[in-house]
């Protein structure tokens, strides 16, 4: 990187062949940059469109224990019941 350049990453929409970024820039009028792209391709799908192109959601979950076998061991069973007590400290309701 040559002094005085600063990296940054931002999110951008490509639309009728231009890059658009989705958030301001601060830079002078005319200034040179260099852009790596990761593409996220399911950013333009629609929901129903992703859909039909991912598995279910039983069958993410699975790949999901195969890839990360030790991933949810020590989190609580009764989670979703208690995500207050969980997530913010707050007292468990009762049953």
């Amino acid at each position: 990187m040559e002094h005085g350049t600063h990296l940054r990453s931002i999110r951008g929409r490509y639309a009728n062949g231009v890059l658009t970024p989705l958030e301001p820039l601060d830079l002078s009028e005319g200034c040179e940059v260099s852009v790596d792209l990761a593409v996220d391709n399911d950013a333009g799908d629609t929901t129903t469109e992703r859909a039909a192109a991912n598995s279910s959601i039983l069958d993410v979950i699975d790949e999901i224990h195969r890839d990360f076998p030790n991933a949810f061991t020590g989190m609580p069973h009764d989670g979703a019941q208690h995500y207050k007590h969980y997530l913010y400290g707050h007292p468990k309701d009762a049953d």
